[in-house]
């Protein structure tokens, strides 16, 4: 006796698991948009400080004043390093000089 397969049972079940596989894509794209916006807000909120601050040692305060106040200076933002520019590997290089020391 033959085995009857349900081709439509079998496409509606693996197009589920597809549809959930893509909803976990989705939410994982919109919680590192929020984090990556997050990070904009504060670092744009950390400019702000920072001009602040130097507005005000411009107007005469002086940093231990403001530091006596509860008010220390801004934290330093960490500089994201440019990658170098990567070089030709060693087999793209010229040869090196033969010696002419022989012994």
């Amino acid at each position: 006796m033959a085995t009857h397969i349900d081709a439509e049972k079998i496409e509606r079940e693996l197009q589920q698991r597809l549809n959930n596989r893509m909803d976990s894509v989705r939410a994982l794209v919109k919680s590192r948009q929020s984090v990556a916006n997050a990070r904009d807000t504060l670092s744009n909120a950390e400019d702000e400080d920072a001009r602040h601050y130097q507005a005000a040692l411009s107007a005469g305060w002086t940093a231990d004043e403001l530091r006596a106040s509860g008010l220390p200076e801004p934290e330093k933002k960490l500089r994201v390093r440019k990658r170098a520019t990567r070089r030709p590997a060693a087999a793209e290089q010229p040869p090196a000089a033969e010696s002419t020391d022989h012994y």
